[in-house]
């Protein structure tokens, strides 16, 4: 018996074993293997859409790092028993008793995990018969597992759809967000909005910890982009608490509960191997809320208010660029129509991408 073939297989089986476990089973983000060959797959992709911009590969990336996890699971999987039944000439044998070769051995053990049964060919010994057994057992909660963790990926990624489309509606940009709800006097029924999207945030917050596969799914169109929505929203949000005058803003219950569950959201994206960028993105004009009579601070104030959340807006910045967007896409209404496919007098069967 090989100890060596021994050894690796146990180490394979063990290290896809964790892996498995801790994307499927946790809130934790995903294990070292899926985060890592997720993050690997989508960063050519960004490279590739960088050098010419080509959106609709970022989106086919999304479900190639779900086909490639689950694909990597079983491939390992079944290179590790293969592995463990290849220590010892004798651990599996022909219906004529003869001892397997290496491609028979492979067949064996893949018709074994698949939970199909042994095919024609048989463990030799008691040793063989229960780790065939256990090869069994273990190939029957892989399949189980990928299948309970994939299909709410589905679920969830439209949900965080709905989400982009929810503030879409509000606002392309930060600026269009606030001039839609003001009414001439205050903000109107703003913060009921706001209460309506705090326990949104929280949840998508929370499925992007058990789904981190979620990070990577993307959108061609602006208007339902999570990242361009959230980003706007949390721009907006940064408005009203530093650059509208507090005699305006909203019930401060409402703003200050939407503001941390954006921030707690903002630390979930954060998981997914991401710093702040190195530089910092535009603050929003104000110029355009003034000419709707919105009350606001001075430019000057709003700078200096604002200096505390540099980092946060950083991150929004590489969030943004992660992505595969710039920072123009929510810069101001003025720069960009993200929300315009939205509305009522935009042709209906017209997608607009840039």
């Amino acid at each position: 018996m090989s100890i060596l073939l021994v050894i690796s297989g146990l180490l394979i089986l063990i290290i896809v074993s964790i892996d498995v476990l801790i994307t499927t089973l946790t809130v934790g983000g995903g294990g070292p293997l899926t985060s890592r060959i997720s993050a690997w797959l989508w960063r050519i992709a960004l490279k590739i859409h960088r050098w010419r911009s080509h959106h609709r590969l970022l989106l086919v990336t999304g479900w190639i790092v779900i086909v490639s996890v689950t694909v990597l699971w079983f491939a390992l999987t079944w290179a590790g028993w293969t592995l463990l039944f290849s220590a010892d000439e004798t651990a599996v044998v022909t219906p004529k008793k003869l001892p397997a070769t290496t491609l028979e051995r492979i067949y064996f053990v893949g018709y074994t995990i698949s939970t199909l049964g042994m095919g024609s060919y048989s463990p030799q010994g008691a040793v063989w018969q229960i780790a065939t057994a256990i090869a069994s057992v273990n190939g029957f909660f892989l399949v189980t597992l990928a299948i309970a963790y994939l299909l709410p990926v589905v679920s969830a990624a439209t949900q965080q759809r709905q989400l982009a489309v929810y503030i879409s509606a509000l606002g392309g940009t930060a600026d269009e967000i606030l001039v839609r709800a003001w009414n001439g006097k205050d903000f109107g029924q703003f913060d009921q909005h706001l209460i309506a999207l705090t326990p949104m945030l929280a949840q998508q917050g929370e499925r992007h910890l058990t789904y981190p596969i979620l990070h990577y799914f993307h959108s061609i169109e602006r208007s339902r982009s999570i990242i361009l929505s959230l980003v706007a929203l949390d721009e907006a949000l940064t408005i009203l608490e530093y650059g509208v005058k507090t005699s305006n803003q909203p019930d401060p219950a409402a703003l200050g509960a939407a503001r941390r569950a954006s921030a707690a959201y903002l630390k979930t994206l954060k998981s997914a191997y991401l710093e702040p960028a190195s530089e910092n993105p535009p603050l929003p004009p104000l110029e355009r809320l003034r000419k709707h009579g919105i009350p606001t601070v001075s430019d000057r104030q709003f700078w200096d208010a604002t200096k505390h959340v540099t980092k946060r807006r950083r991150l929004l910045l590489a969030l943004i660029h992660n992505d595969g967007w710039v920072w123009d896409a929510i810069a101001s209404s003025q720069t960009t129509n993200r929300a315009t496919p939205l509305d009522d007098q935009t042709t209906i069967d017209k997608v607009i991408l840039h």
